[in-house]
């Protein structure tokens, strides 16, 4: 157990997962510290997120939380961390992070607000009743604002993804940065709802190939597939990393980019992470739930539709069975925002 005078200058961040809310958590950290500078400030977290957090400066240790954090793993972190701490701040507020944060025995105890019912009626009823500009890391600094810690206006940070900029380009068999920044194509999400359709994605590289700037898709194994048909496009100009990059090192990658076109998923919030420009695609879900780039240059690809937002996280199949959201949304439509894009990242 830290001795008294530790303990009072002491926080731990509870927030286990996953890729993307993790990320969307570095502006609260950095500005607890920038309130608290000479505090103890601990992150625990799922073991395979723990390398988001590696490098992170505000932060004093990243505590991996053992996998599958089931209730015997919960019940010895609990042990182990008990009485360590003066505030317990939990940014991920499910059952599992309740029980950690009412048994680690700290004098104070906040937590991140999710606002369950306002996402229940913009999904049920489709009324918005968000507050203006909503977002995310935003609400993460307001749950630390009883704290007297407030919101700097600075973006995302991931330091661990610019620390494996060598590496990437080891991999990518570059000597060097490349000379014209190449276009990122990220085509995968985690719910066929958020996906936009295949086809379209090797349309507009084909699109963008007409450009001078290359081509890097990212993304897992099972984005690899479509990584191959924009690779037979042009094999000279088009790189395909699907599956063959850790999480920091597709960071490092989309740090080299001139912008990322993304979907409603981790890699957006990585590419904006690392401070690259976002279009990114919305189809099930929306982003008044919070999740638009973060104070990057960004445009939102969407189709205005009555029965969209049909979930805040995506289903693996249409629920209304036309799939219109993803369907109707055309390379050209996409085309016309990436130009404003570039026109912004231009001035």
């Amino acid at each position: 157990m830290l001795a008294a005078s530790e303990k009072d200058k002491s926080f731990i961040i509870i927030r286990l997962s996953s890729l993307g809310d993790i990320l969307l958590t570095t502006p609260a950290l950095r500005c607890l510290h920038k309130t608290y500078p000479s505090a103890r400030i601990d992150y625990l977290v799922k073991e395979r997120y723990a390398e988001l957090l590696t490098g992170n400066p505000h932060l004093t240790s990243v505590i991996p939380f053992p996998e599958p954090a089931d209730y015997d793993a919960l019940s010895k972190i609990v042990t182990r961390l008990k009485g360590n701490y003066s505030t317990v701040i939990d940014l991920h507020t499910s059952l599992r992070s309740y029980q950690i944060r009412k048994r680690l025995d700290a004098d104070q105890v906040y937590h991140y607000k999710k606002r369950r019912f306002k996402r229940w009626i913009l999904v049920n009823c489709k009324r918005d009743y968000y507050p203006a500009d909503f977002s995310i890391p935003s609400a993460y600094i307001d749950a630390m604002a009883p704290l007297g810690v407030e919101d700097d206006g600075e973006g995302m940070e991931w330091q661990n993804a610019y620390g494996c900029r060598g590496q990437f380009l080891q991999k990518a068999m570059l000597d060097t940065e490349p000379e014209i920044q190449p276009i990122a194509l990220c085509p995968g999400a985690s719910f066929a709802t958020k996906r936009w359709v295949q086809k379209r994605w090797v349309e507009l590289a084909e699109k963008l190939l007409k450009g001078d700037a290359p081509i890097w898709v990212f993304g897992d194994d099972s984005d690899r597939e479509t990584g191959e048909m924009i690779v037979k496009i042009d094999p000279e100009r088009v790189v395909n990393f699907c599956g063959s990059l850790s999480i920091p090192e597709s960071g490092a990658g989309l740090s080299f980019c001139r912008y990322a076109v993304t979907h409603d998923a981790g890699p957006l919030h990585m590419a904006a992470a690392v401070n690259t420009p976002v279009l990114a695609i919305f189809g099930s879900t929306v982003p008044r739930f919070g999740f638009a780039p973060f104070r990057i240059p960004h445009r939102i690809a969407e189709i205005d539709l009555s029965c969209r937002p049909c979930s805040h996280l995506g289903f693996n199949e249409c629920p209304k069975e036309h799939f219109r959201c993803m369907k109707d949304l055309s390379v050209e439509r996409v085309l016309e925002l990436v130009k404003e894009l570039e026109g912004e990242i231009e001035e």
